[in-house]
């Protein structure tokens, strides 16, 4: 018989019995992951390896939908943000060698999330919006890697925190390939991948939405719009 382990509800454990009673305890909310093996000891490896993921911060994240949470004092928060000039949109076309784009990133001392400690921001010509905003948590990492302190990074990009949580874990036991075709940006996923682990234990991640009124999220707007005026 199947042992059967769910993860993410009030059924969280291995169960040794027919699917037909164990298929009960998956229909709940929040849905839990769950997966049949056909011994025991399989069943407790997948099932500690997702504890173990479930109690990472850095493997998560929260959301803030208007940009507001309460800060802790004793932390930072990285405010990042990527941005593309892509005039190509407008035909449903590709980033033009011309078009301009930017990244930002500002750190703000959790005892005031009003005026930031450091700012940093780049710009660059035909570059698109994903390849920004992952350039800009590259930076928020390494600058996240100079201090001891926990670090929130804060992002408007799903696409950016559903890879740094999820995805690229995946890619990386898949020998950074997937299914669907070729990684986009995989140089800088690769590098983020590296990044990661010294910060794993003091590391999480906030999304909020993007143009949020927050004090950091109209920081790095405004910076990277900045750096790509100043662009010539």
């Amino acid at each position: 018989m199947k042992t059967y382990a769910i993860v993410g509800n009030q059924y969280q454990g291995l169960y040794t019995k027919p699917w037909s009673q164990v298929q009960a305890y998956t229909r709940t909310k929040p849905a839990p992951k769950f997966k049949g093996f056909a011994t025991k000891t399989e069943a407790q490896a997948w099932f500690d390896t997702q504890i173990a993921v479930q109690n990472d911060q850095s493997r998560q994240y929260t959301t803030a939908y208007n940009g507001q949470f309460k800060a802790d004092p004793n932390q930072y928060y990285i405010f990042t943000d990527g941005g593309s000039r892509n005039t190509g949109n407008v035909a449903g076309g590709h980033v033009k060698a011309s078009d301009k784009a930017g990244w930002a990133i500002a750190i703000y001392h959790g005892s005031n999330l009003t005026d930031p400690v450091y700012t940093d921001s780049g710009a660059y010509f035909g570059r698109t919006n994903n390849e920004m905003e992952i350039l800009a948590l590259i930076n928020a990492l390494l600058q996240a890697a100079k201090v001891s302190t926990p670090v929130t990074i804060v992002s408007d990009s799903k696409y950016v925190l559903d890879s740094v949580t999820n995805w690229m874990y995946n890619w990386a036991n898949n020998n950074w390939r997937k299914s669907s075709g070729e990684i986009a940006n995989l140089a800088a996923w690769q590098q983020i991948y590296a990044l990661i682990p010294p910060l794993a234990e003091r590391l999480s991640f906030i999304w909020v939405k993007g143009h949020a009124t927050s004090n950091g999220n109209i920081t790095v707007d405004q910076l990277l719009n900045d750096a790509m005026d100043n662009l010539s």
